[in-house]
């Protein structure tokens, strides 16, 4: 919603402002980002939008389809960040698969969903994802949630996170 975007703008924390500045006075021409450079920019700004998000981005009258100044930068920061990953979202993807409701998803299930849909992994990937909590043929999802979500975290030391949510 806009309301959130707007919250979500006003509380970007500092180290992610220094980080768009940054970004911004890099990559700008004339005063704005080339849309070539968005992809390039969001990163910088700690998001990690899909290569299917960049593509809706880019089509033509896409919010990343034509130059952005430094508030229209700002903006797409802020309403992307709206909807990063939280642990909650990927627990609530989880379960609908979760056809016991007992926490787990059934490995085989999960590995098809990964590999044919959204950003598809190969069979390797889903291998290393699911390494340590495959527990005969079921994934306990709670624990690779966490796991899903460490490199995107911003502050403090991933094992902290991992045993407070526990």
């Amino acid at each position: 919603s806009k309301a959130t975007v707007s919250v979500l703008y006003c509380k970007m924390t500092t180290s992610q402002e220094t980080l768009m500045e940054e970004a911004f006075s890099l990559l700008q021409k004339n005063g704005t980002i080339p849309p070539e450079s968005i992809p390039t920019a969001l990163r910088a700004a700690g998001l990690n939008p899909s290569e299917e998000v960049i593509r809706d981005l880019q089509k033509q009258g896409g919010k990343g389809s034509q130059a952005l100044d430094k508030d229209g930068y700002k903006k797409l920061v802020g309403e992307m960040d709206d909807q990063a990953d939280t642990l909650e979202s990927v627990l609530e993807a989880f379960r609908v698969f979760d056809k016991n409701l007992n926490g787990t998803v059934s490995t085989n299930e999960f590995r098809h969903i990964m590999t044919s849909m959204g950003e598809k992994y190969t069979d390797d990937e889903f291998r290393e994802l699911v390494q340590g909590f495959d527990n005969g043929g079921v994934v306990e999802y709670a624990e690779l949630a966490k796991k899903m979500l460490l490199p995107f975290l911003e502050h403090g030391n991933p094992a902290d996170f991992i045993d407070k949510v526990k």
